[in-house]
């Protein structure tokens, strides 16, 4: 029987760095943001916000061996 990995369900530094980088991207190149925006209009801004109130529409893959 082979046993299934869990892994922790806290995102690492560089997880987290890479869902704010392709959102930021993707928010520069014409895309909705999923949250009141009031002062700042930088993406990485935006998508920092995103990740915090956990509405970035993005997935992370962890493969575990």
């Amino acid at each position: 029987m082979v046993k299934k990995k869990v892994t922790p369900i806290k995102l690492t530094r560089f997880e987290k760095a890479r869902l704010i980088g392709a959102r930021a991207l993707q928010l520069s190149l014409g895309a909705t943001p999923l949250v009141d925006i009031s002062g700042s209009i930088d993406p990485v801004d935006i998508a920092t916000l995103e990740l915090k109130e956990n509405v970035i529409p993005l997935k992370v893959g962890v493969l575990v061996k």
